[in-house]
Formats: C-alpha cells, sequence, structure tokens
C-alpha cells in the first residue's frame, strides 16, 4: 500500500477529529480561519496577488472556509466577487455566519452575490467571466446524495469556463471518502486539503488535478484520540515570509471598528506583500458585533483589566469587560498556533492596542490596550500602525 494511502482518511473521520479538536481547546473559528487563509495563500502563490477572483461559497463550514479566502485575498489586493449559493439566512452554522457578516462589511474589494436559482448565475455569467481564478467552496464533505440546483448549475457553468479553479477540500460534487461522482463534480486545477488528505481524491486527478494538503494546526493528541495512530501526515508546508505577525484587521481594510468602518493602513497593507500578516479583530472574536458602541477602560488600563482592577465600559455604561477578555485570549491562541512573536495593533483602541493616556499630575503614560497587555505578558512584542 503506498505511503499517501496509509495516511489518508475518510471525510467522516475528519469531522470527528475536527470535534474532538475543539473539545481539546481549538475554537471552530481559528480552524475555518486556519483553512481559509491557507487557500488564499496558495492562490496568491500560483497566480499572484493583483486578481480577480470568483469565490462560489455554500451554506455550511466550506463556504466558512470561502469567506475567510474571500477577505485574506481582499485585504492582499485581489478584486474578489462571492457567489453565495443559496439563502443567506440559511448559512448553518455561527462560524461561518460570522465570516459572511464580515466581508459584506467589506465594500472596498468584496462584492457578495446570492445564487438562489441556476436563472441567477446566467444573469451574472459575465461578471463570473472575468474571474482569473475560481475558488469552490460549495459543499466540500457535505455532499449528500447527486447534485441538484443551483449547486448543478455552478458546477456546469464553473467547468465551462475553463478558468483555473481551487477546490476547497474537494471538487464539488466528488465524494471525499469514497471519490464517487455525484453526476457531475467540478473539475479542479488544485485541490486545498486540511490536516490529511482524503481517500477519495486519490486517483481522482481529472477532478482534483494538484492536492495540496494544507496543516490547521491540529495537535497528533487529537486525532491520536479519535483514529488511533497513523503514519505522519505528508502536510503542504508553505513558505512564510518571514516569521507571521499578527496585525489588527481594520488596519488592512476589513470594516470591523466599532463604528462599521476600517482604518485601513498603507504602510500596514505594502508589509503585508512583504510579510506574513494574520489579522485578528479581538472584539469580534471576543463576541461583540460590528458596528458596536464606543467603549473605554475605567479605573486604569489594560493589565488592570486581566487583573481585576479596572473595567471596560461602553456607551451604553454596560459592562463588556469579559468579551473583551475573551477577544484577548483567542488572539493569544491564534498567536501560538501561528508562533507569532510580534503584532501590529491599532493605536489609541481599549481592545487592540496602546494609547496614550494622562496620569497623577497630568504625567503622559502608555496605557495598553486589553489584547496588549496580554500579549505582552506572552512575551510579544507589539507596536502600533504609528511605529511602523
Amino acid at each position: 500500500m503506498a505511503k499517501t494511502e496509509r495516511e489518508a482518511i475518510t471525510a467522516e473521520e475528519m469531522a470527528k477529529i475536527d470535534q474532538k479538536a475543539t473539545e481539546f481547546g481549538i475554537p471552530s473559528l481559528l480552524l475555518m480561519e486556519n483553512a481559509g487563509s491557507a487557500v488564499a495563500r496558495t492562490a496568491v502563490r500560483k497566480f499572484g496577488s493583483n486578481i480577480r477572483v470568483a469565490v462560489f461559497a455554500g451554506p455550511g463550514n466550506n463556504g466558512g472556509d470561502g469567506f475567510v479566502a474571500a477577505r485574506h485575498l481582499a485585504s492582499m489586493g485581489a478584486e474578489v466577487e462571492v457567489f453565495l449559493i443559496g439563502d443567506h439566512r440559511k448559512i448553518r452554522t455561527k462560524e461561518a455566519r460570522l465570516n459572511w457578516d464580515i466581508i459584506g462589511k467589506m465594500r472596498r474589494n468584496i462584492r457578495t452575490h446570492t445564487i438562489i436559482e441556476g436563472d441567477d448565475l446566467q444573469r451574472r455569467k459575465r461578471l463570473i467571466e472575468r474571474a482569473d481564478v475560481i475558488i469552490d467552496a460549495m459543499l466540500g464533505s457535505g455532499l449528500r446524495g447527486p447534485l441538484r440546483d443551483p449547486f448543478a448549475s455552478a458546477v456546469r457553468l464553473i467547468n465551462e469556463l475553463r478558468v483555473p479553479v481551487i477546490s476547497v477540500d474537494t471538487p464539488t460534487g466528488l465524494d471525499p471518502s469514497t471519490g464517487e461522482v455525484a453526476g457531475m463534480a467540478v473539475r479542479a486545477t488544485c485541490t486545498m486539503t486540511f490536516h490529511r488528505i482524503k481517500r477519495g481524491l486519490i486517483g481522482n486527478e481529472e477532478y482534483t488535478g494538484e492536492v495540496v494538503v494544507a496543516s490547521l494546526g491540529i495537535p497528533p493528541e487529537v486525532e491520536a484520540a479519535v483514529i488511533g495512530e497513523r503514519p505522519k501526515p505528508s502536510v503542504h508546508t508553505e513558505p512564510l515570509r518571514g516569521e507571521p505577525i499578527l496585525a489588527s484587521a481594520c488596519l488592512l481594510g476589513i470594516n470591523c471598528r466599532y463604528d462599521g468602518r476600517n482604518s485601513l493602513n498603507k504602510k500596514v497593507v505594502a508589509l503585508a506583500k512583504e510579510k506574513t500578516l494574520i489579522p485578528v479583530c479581538p472584539e469580534q472574536l471576543g463576541g461583540l458585533g460590528t458596528p458596536r458602541d464606543y467603549m473605554w477602560i475605567s479605573g486604569g488600563k489594560g493589565s488592570d483589566v486581566l487583573d481585576g482592577r479596572a473595567r471596560v465600559l461602553n456607551a451604553k455604561n454596560e459592562d463588556v469587560t469579559e468579551s473583551l477578555i475573551r477577544g484577548a485570549r483567542e488572539v493569544l491562541k491564534i498567536a501560538r498556533a501561528w508562533g507569532a512573536k510580534k503584532a501590529i495593533l491599532k493605536a489609541r483602541s481599549p481592545s487592540c492596542g496602546c494609547w496614550k493616556i494622562y496620569g497623577d499630575k497630568g504625567k503622559l503614560i502608555d496605557g495598553d490596550g486589553v489584547t496588549a497587555a496580554l500579549l505582552k505578558r506572552e512575551g510579544i512584542k507589539i507596536i502600533t500602525e504609528e511605529e511602523l
């Protein structure tokens, strides 16, 4: 038996590994972030950043991976059209819903479209034909039986266009466990699958094209607890552009500020072309929506909040301390997963970064935000966009 076959798992085994990873303490949102960002980096590595991308996304977590990929691609300079196959009100998971809401606010480089029936695709065909690359994130391992419209029409159109296609996890229409085709399937240029290669992808190059396996950061202890010991997976290692650096998402043009806008910073965007920047928004990771009420720290600074000596209040005088602490901890998990030792955080933010406040007798002192204070305690260097 070939080494690849010994490493392979089924989609059902992968679902159990995902579930066990969340029980282990790895948030589903982080797994989705790792998957989508890997897709985006692969697209840029293969086709460049100044490209037009059409993302076909379904209502499940596969679609959520596509939404994350769209966000990263737009932040890298791509022009992105996202086609949601189905009703946006029926997006099935909170993680996919969150990422759909985020890209809906990114009107600078992303446009979203809802496809309910095959005719909706035909009306947008000219727009789709402009794409340099198509990302297929429609069904993944969620395939159940033969394809029905509008998925069947989408697969048919993608194959007709003969544009390079990156399929997420598995080409839509191909069963990742058995390799069976549900009447028709996307013929991908490249299939980006995660953690381990799926059995149904082996020997199906007609549909998968090149198969790239990317790590999600799932520990071997998690896998062993679910499916036992297996040979070490052959994971494609993407070249990082220097050490990964966390960056406040608003600085990269993502509309996640409290007022629903962004704080796009040209220096940060320029740095993203040279370094691997990992966008984070502590407020959203802590469960706060966008837009949201203005907030400030009452009774101290970020370190005081972490130690219980100060609170974070919003414009309605509501206590949102726990949300900001939760968001800071989620950012720390992301930093650990990527091995990031530096972060570029938004200045003058009670959550993200550092700002200047006046202490006793009018003395100007540093006031760390909650996330900045926690990251500093873990030895991560913090700078603001103003210090670049």
